[in-house]
Formats: structure tokens, C-alpha cells, sequence
């Protein structure tokens, strides 16, 4: 081993020549095979002129460095390490707070444990140093607590000066900082390289005083301080973390202040009451036949809207999936219920409450997944931006804020983690053994069937994981090869889905003689020869790209996943259009009253992916007038959305009844003009259901 030993040096040196005489004085391990030792001075102003010549003949072999300008400790280790000619370095503090003959220690410890940086510790031992301010201490534990945090290491000690690091190390880190923030730089970048062999190593310590010259005060506390934070979250994606979070503040606000589990007639309702009657006929009244309905003259509220079943019994038209998922939170509104002295009998604001929680929960879950899934392929800032119109910029913000007892914020959360579990599924950067697949596979098959449970029709998100990562015909040959040879995970996925199924055909069999039952009548269907694609994307009543602008964006996205060769491109082109043509081909193509075409919220974070795609493209270098154009688009497409979103909240856009007029006649407007339900014109639901005037 070449050792080098760097010194920096400012307004010292009345102590150099000691701390060169014990650094002269160690007798260093016998596979140091020389040491050279280079003193930087950070242009002194207490340097007599002969200091440079007088090291020298003191201490052969030691250069000294003299920076034209006062640049910090940083920049001075910096310069040392340029003119360095060992294959290893450590800096040597001039004022001999720290021990040099502690040296020998370090440089064994990285000898036999073949380690790429060593930092001395003050603190691993618990001994008290007089003269250490209580204050200093206190803020370097705590400093150090969130570095190991950050990066995964055990580190005690994170600005002690001791650092013994392999120079092909140093000089891979790139450092920047000149100053105090030189340890942290170091500490920071060398250990995110997960290949850096790293330990620490008690030293011991003589803190100085002001009076004796010590140059570190508070104002260099905070800036390291600064500098830990800085570089805690580099590398973090720290902006749509915390965009994230904001979002989902915003939302428990708005909740929490709306207060809507108050009001009689909100959130169980429309089809919410079919999805949660499961729930209190279960627990509270024990007959999921509803046989109790007709005559029910119990103390408590009661509300559901059961369809008759080919041998006559009451069958809820929804299937349960989504009572599953409500399960715990109905529990803690019954509990609730019952010790507030609220009834108990499932309707009550307890249980309305508990099930708000739920959507943000689950939308809390969704866009954590999304927030991965972006995050695979878009820069930060691009990610953050994406989840924030996406939440606030579409009709899913309504959806799970003022009728987030529907299905769509639920069926957004599980489909965005069976797509990032599909992901890591084709992750082939990875080889993952096949005992270990079966967890995996399972976890996928649950999802699928929940996913399913809730929206049967989603089923076509299979389309993701069959074809994820195929961007060429070998590939695509490939993987059909790959999942034929590996059908003992894909039973082991179909089986799960199968185990989630259980219940609901066990309750079809019961109550209608049939494991599998289309329990929404023969007046709801599907008409798959006629499907309203252009009403459904284009009309005044419930367009898609008129009411929910940031779709525009999302499917030109598609063009960019194409043009990258992104391994989203295939089964996103392929969902896409399916998905359409199987949503507007129900009876009812505008799904009711309601705000936009909500059956699009589920597949959202597919959308999200293209979009997410264009905004990367369209920002990234090249033309100007592009980028700004791009993301003019964007920003205006999302805010649009916003504004839609402030709009059907004042009641200027209607649920199911909007025409050319109406809207023009809102345009602008948050709040409906005097004249505004005159311009109305209501569907015909009747004539729908027999397929016309769809």
C-alpha cells in the first residue's frame, strides 16, 4: 500500500510542524510500503515566508501546496489528492484534535477486511470528551442517524475528519463541495455505491476551543446540516415523494372539512348501496338471503336494491369484491357506532366515515404504485407532475373525495399494483429462483382476483402482464415460450384468482342455483355490434377527451412509447382500445349520473405511463418552441380538467344531461346561469336499454 497523507492547513501553523513530527513518529503496519505526505495551505494569513522551505528541510519528502485564494477544506483536499501519488489517502486535520497515532488502526482495519473507505468514529466507544459542546454532539448524532438512514450504512460518526478512502474510490465520487460539507459529500456518494466496502474505526479526540482556534461554528453546523439534508434526498425522487404527500394532505383536508358522512342521503348511494349490502346483511342482520327486507320493522335503517333471481330469491346485483375490501373499515365504523351510541345498524356516519378513509387509503395505495411504476422510466420532477394531474386534473379526485364509495378509485389502486407486480414479475435483470416465484405468483393471482371481483370486464389487464416488455416479434415469440414452460406459476396465479372467487359463487349458487350469475337483469347488457366509441369519446353528455381533457395527452402519449421502444408500448396499445370498445359498448354508455366517463378511472395508471412518456419527450433537449409547446399542452390540458372538476361541484356541468348549449353556455362559469337547465336534454334510459338511440 502507497499511503498519502493530505493535510490541510489555514491559519495553523504554529502546530503543523508537531503534528508532522507525530505523524513522522508512527510506525505504520508492515504492508504500507511508503508514505508520502502533501500539506495544502488554503492561503494562510498567519504563514511565515520560509514555512514552505522550512518543512522541507525538516521533514524530507513532504510537498507543501499553496492555494492562491482562502477555497475551504474541501477544495484543499481536493488539491491534495491532484498531486497524490499513493493508491490510498487519508486526511490528517492540522490542529490535532484527532490522534494521528490512530492512523495505524484504520489503515489495518481496511487492510484485512479489503474495505474501499474507512471513517474514523468519536462516539462508537461512549466516552465523553471535555471540551465537546453538549450542542455539537447532539446534531452530529442526529446528522449521522439520518445518513445511515439514507443510505443503508451503520454510521456513528458522520463528519469526524478521519476519512481513509482508496484514491480510484475518491476519484470515481467526483466531489464538489469545497468546504465543511467535504465528509458529508463523501460520505453520501461513496456509500449509495452499494460495491464500496466500508466500516468505522474508534479514534480518540482532543476538541479545541475557540480561543485555541477552532474555525467550525454554528453557521458551518447548519450548513452541514443543509448539506445532509441535500444529499439525503439526492437521489430520493424526492419531489413526487413529497408531492405525494401533499396531494394525499389535501385530500384528508378537503374530507375533513366537506364532512359528508354527515348527510343523509351521501356516500352510500346509487350503486355503492348494492356494493356494501353485503357488509350489514353479514354482520349485522345475519341473512344474506334478504329475506328480512320486505317487512322490516327493526330500530334500524336499512337500505338495499335486490334483484329477484331465476327461483325467486333476492340476489344483490353488484358483486362483492368491493365489500371485501371494505371489510375492516366496516368493522371500525360498527365498533365506532356502537361505543359513540350512533345506530348500529350500518347506514349511520360512522360507517359512512370509515368507508372515506378507505378510498384515500386506497388512493394513497394506488399512487404509491403509480409513483413506482413512473419512476421505472421518467425523471422525478416528470413523475410528479404526472401524479398531481392525474389526482387533481381528472374526475378520479371527484371519485374518491365525494362518491369514492363507487368502484373506480378501488379498482385504480389494485390494478396499478398488479401492473407494477407484473413488472417486477418480467424483471430479468434478476434471477429468482422457482421455490421463490410461487409468493410472487400468488400475490398476482390475489389481485387479479379482486381486480376481477369488483369489474369483471378488467379482466383484459391480463393484456399487461402477457405482454409487458415485448417490443419486437422474437420477443414476443419468447415470451410465449417462456410462459408455457413456466405453467406452474401460471396455475399458481389462476388458482388464487379462483380462491377470491369462492365466496361470490358460493353465494350465486345459493341464492340463484348458478356458480356464475349476470345478476344485472336481461335490460342491462352489453351490445357488442354497435359500441358508442365516438358519443363516448367525443359527445356534449359525457365525452371523454371533452370532460376529461388530459386524455388528449395520454393517448398521443401512446405515439411516444412506440417511438422509445418502451416495453409499456404493446400492451398498452392493445388495452387501450379494447378497453374502449368493451366500455362503450354497455347500454348505457355514459354509466349514469356521474362526472366523466368513470369507468376510464381504473385504468389510469396505464394512461398515466403514456403521458408520463410524451412529457419526457417533449421536455427533454431539443427545440425549444417543442418543449414549451408540450408542456404548455400539458399544463393547460390539466388545468382545464381542474376547472371541471370546480365546475361539477357548483352544479354547472350536470351528471347525465349536458348538451352543445349547456356547455357553452357554463363556459367559463363555476357556478350554472339562470338558463342553464333549460339547455339540458335528459337520455332516454328506456330506449337505451333496448339499444336505441345510444
Amino acid at each position: 500500500m502507497y499511503l498519502t497523507i493530505i493535510i490541510p492547513m489555514y491559519n495553523e501553523s504554529g502546530v503543523i510542524t508537531r503534528t508532522l513530527e507525530r505523524l513522522h513518529a508512527i510506525e505504520m503496519p508492515g504492508f504500507v510500503t511508503q508514505v508520502e505526505v502533501i500539506v495544502v495551505d488554503d492561503c494562510s494569513t498567519d504563514t511565515p515566508v520560509d514555512l514552505a522551505e522550512k518543512i522541507s528541510r525538516l521533514f524530507p519528502g513532504t510537498k507543501v501546496i499553496k492555494l492562491p485564494v482562502n477555497a475551504g477544506k474541501g477544495a484543499a483536499v481536493a488539491a491534495g489528492v491532484k498531486e497524490a501519488k499513493g493508491d490510498t489517502i487519508i486526511v490528517q486535520d492540522a490542529d490535532l484534535e484527532l490522534d494521528p497515532s490512530d492512523i495505524p488502526a484504520l489503515l489495518q482495519r481496511m487492510y484485512s477486511n479489503n474495505l474501499d473507505l474507512v471513517s474514523g468514529t468519536r462516539f462508537s466507544s461512549g466516552i465523553k470528551y471535555p471540551g465537546h459542546a453538549i450542542a455539537a454532539v447532539t446534531l452530529n448524532r442526529l446528522l449521522s442517524a439520518i445518513a445511515a438512514k439514507a443510505t443503508g450504512r451503520r454510521i456513528t460518526d458522520l463528519t469526524c475528519g478521519y476519512k481513509l478512502i482508496r484514491k480510484e474510490l475518491f476519484d470515481r465520487l467526483n466531489l464538489v463541495e469545497p468546504r465543511f460539507g467535504f465528509e458529508t459529500e463523501l460520505m453520501f456518494k461513496a456509500l449509495r455505491l452499494r460495491t464500496t466496502g466500508f466500516a468505522e474505526e474508534p479514534v480518540s479526540y482532543s476538541p479545541r476551543k475557540k480561543s485555541e482556534g477552532k474555525k467550525v461554528g454554528i453557521h458551518d453546523g447548519l450548513g452541514i446540516s443543509a448539506k445532509v439534508l441535500k444529499f439525503s434526498l439526492t437521489g430520493r425522487n424526492w419531489i413526487s415523494a413529497v408531492t405525494l404527500i401533499l396531494l394525499i394532505a389535501f385530500m384528508t383536508f378537503t374530507m375533513l372539512s366537506e364532512k359528508h358522512w354527515r348527510e343523509e342521503q351521501r356516500i352510500i348511494e346509487h350503486d355503492a348501496i348494492s356494493y356494501y349490502a353485503y357488509l350489514p346483511a353479514t354482520f349485522i342482520y345475519h341473512d344474506l338471503s334478504l329475506s328480512f327486507v320486505d317487512n322490516y320493522r327493526g330500530p334500524h335503517k336499512f337500505i338495499a336494491w335486490p334483484e329477484r333471481s331465476p327461483t325467486g330469491r333476492y340476489v344483490i346485483k353488484t358483486s362483492m369484491g368491493l365489500s371485501m375490501l371494505w371489510t375492516p373499515f366496516f368493522l371500525a365504523g360498527h365498533v365506532t357506532a356502537l361505543i359513540s351510541g350512533s345506530d348500529a345498524g350500518g347506514y349511520s356516519p360512522p360507517y359512512k366515515f370509515f368507508l372515506l378513509v378507505a378510498a384515500l387509503l386506497f388512493l394513497t395505495m394506488g399512487l404509491i404504485y403509480l409513483r413506482r411504476i413512473l419512476l421505472e422510466h421518467a425523471p422525478d420532477v416528470i413523475t410528479a407532475l404526472v401524479i398531481a394531474a392525474f389526482v387533481v386534473g381528472t374526475n378520479l379526485y371527484w371519485y374518491t373525495l365525494y362518491q369514492g364509495t363507487m368502484s373506480h378509485v378501488y379498482s385504480f389502486a389494485l390494478i396499478s399494483a398488479f401492473i407494477w407486480y407484473s413488472m417486477k414479475w418480467h424483471d430479468t435483470s434478476r434471477v429468482v429462483s422457482g421455490e421463490n416465484r410461487m409468493w410472487p405468483a400468488a400475490r398476482l393471482g390475489l389481485l387479479l382476483g379482486l381486480i376481477t371481483l369488483i369489474r369483471p370486464t378488467n379482466i383484459i389487464i391480463l393484456i399487461f402482464f402477457l405482454l409487458y416488455g415485448v417490443t419486437s416479434a422474437r420477443q414476443l415469440r419468447t415470451r410465449a415460450a417462456d410462459l408455457i414452460s413456466d405453467y406452474r406459476h401460471l396455475a399458481v396465479i389462476a388458482l388464487m384468482a379462483l380462491v377470491v372467487w369462492i365466496p361470490q359463487m358460493l353465494y350465486w349458487k345459493e341464492m340463484t342455483g348458478q356458480w356464475l350469475y349476470f345478476s344485472y337483469g336481461s335490460d342491462e347488457r352489453f351490445f357488442f355490434a354497435d359500441p358508442a366509441i365516438i358519443k363516448g369519446l367525443f359527445s356534449w353528455r359525457k365525452g371523454l377527451f371533452v370532460y376529461t381533457p388530459l386524455m388528449i395527452f395520454a393517448f398521443a402519449g401512446i405515439i411516444a412509447l412506440w417511438k422509445h421502444r418502451s416495453p409499456y408500448a404493446l400492451p398498452v396499445t392493445i388495452f387501450v382500445p379494447l378497453n374502449i370498445y368493451i366500455i362503450f359498448s354497455w347500454w348505457c354508455w355514459w354509466y349514469g349520473g356521474g362526472f366523466g366517463q368513470r369507468a376510464f378511472i381504473d385504468s389510469y395508471a396505464l394512461m398515466a405511463v403514456a403521458t408520463a412518456s410524451l412529457l419526457s419527450a417533449g421536455t427533454g433537449p431539443g427545440r425549444k418552441w417543442i418543449r414549451h409547446s408540450v408542456l404548455t399542452a400539458f399544463l393547460l390540458l390539466s388545468s382545464l380538467g381542474v376547472f371541471y372538476n370546480l365546475q361539477y361541484y357548483h352544479g354547472a356541468i350536470h351528471w347525465d344531461s349536458m348538451t352543445k348549449e349547456a356547455y357553452l353556455d357554463s363556459f367559463g362559469r363555476f357556478k350554472p346561469s339562470a338558463e342553464f337547465h333549460e339547455l339540458l336534454e335528459a337520455p332516454d334510459y328506456d330506449r337505451a336499454r333496448e339499444g336505441l338511440d345510444r
